[in-house]
């Protein structure tokens, strides 16, 4: 008899959570996103929140939780409820990069979060500055080798993902480079049109599309595994005599660990749905982005490669940061 009544309280249980998994939700959602605002992983995150109210009948409110590259929006996500009413569009440098980097994080990328979709990819660029020699990666590699340590580069920061980036191309092109670190994009785009370092390595476009438009600087390569539409004559790493190479930023969309199997179902759905829209391609091409969907099991693998990638490179930096 007691067996039964708890198998009746078990069946009970089971029935009221799928219950509230069918109504979900019932309230407003919060999407937590670890930048502040304005910047590009913010305008793509409340481009998903408008999709996701629209989708879910529920208001999506966006919460900017700035600091530590990202690593404290991605710590607040991580200790939330699985419940899916606390979602987040992370990066790449938080779940990637900063755990190879990074001698004590307080969140464990493969451990603390429910893969739903990657959201774009952000590809990068090779810039020179206007007044040097390069007018292809191919001429800068042949200048890096001829002259080694001599060629320096800007980034915006140590462990940075150009600073990685910038490391990577080093590795497998076989060429040792100065790297020369800024505190943000401002300061170091500033220097190379200065002509103070002759090459920076950028992950984001908008800047430096403008730029180059308006014959500031040389746009050498990018380092996405595709043209960018907004550059689309300029060449890929890959294409430049590097087969394979990328090297890129995305922006996933996450919740904790544990997230229900169909509320992460039903969110993939309409996160995947907006970026196959027409119009927010356009848009993201624009921003020099790319969508990308990705079903969730898609996605971790996607998260298992990108790990993969970067624990390579930062293991050939032997880069440590507190």
């Amino acid at each position: 008899m007691k067996a039964f009544i708890l198998l009746a309280l078990a069946g009970v249980t089971s029935i009221t959570a799928a219950q509230n998994t069918n109504a979900y939700p019932t309230k407003p959602i919060t999407m937590i996103v670890p930048f502040p605002p304005g910047g590009v992983t913010d305008l793509v995150a409340r481009e998903l929140a408008k999709r996701l109210s629209e989708g879910l009948g529920q208001p999506v409110v966006v919460d900017n939780r700035a600091g530590a590259g990202g690593n404290i929006g991605t710590a607040v996500l991580a200790r939330a409820q699985p419940d899916g009413y606390t979602l987040g569009v992370m990066t790449v440098s938080a779940m990637s990069i900063a755990p190879h980097i990074q001698k004590s994080l307080s969140f464990v990328p493969t451990k603390d979060f429910t893969p739903i979709t990657n959201i774009v990819n952000t590809p990068g660029a090779v810039l020179a500055g206007i007044k040097t020699p390069y007018n292809s990666l191919p001429d800068l590699v042949k200048a890096a080798k001829a002259q080694p340590g001599k060629i320096s580069y800007a980034s915006v920061g140590l462990g940075s993902l150009p600073h990685l980036i910038a490391e990577k191309l080093s590795l497998d092109a076989g060429i040792s480079m100065v790297h020369i670190p800024y505190k943000g994009a401002a300061p170091a785009m500033q220097d190379l049109l200065a002509g103070v370092v002759d090459l920076s390595f950028e992950s984001a476009l908008t800047n430096t599309v403008a730029n180059y438009n308006a014959g500031r600087l040389k746009v050498l390569a990018t380092t996405g595994s595709k043209r960018v539409p907004i550059l689309s004559n300029i060449p890929t790493v890959s294409e430049s005599g590097y087969p394979g190479f990328v090297a890129q930023g995305w922006f996933g969309f996450f919740g904790p660990a544990g997230l229900p199997p169909a509320v992460t179902k039903r969110l993939n759905e309409i996160a995947t749905s907006m970026l196959r829209d027409k119009s927010v391609v356009e848009k993201f091409d624009n921003l020099g982005i790319q969508a990308d969907p990705l079903t969730p099991e898609q996605f971790v693998k996607f998260l298992q490669e990108q790990d993969r990638i970067w624990a390579t490179t930062a293991k050939g930096l032997n880069l440590q940061l507190d």
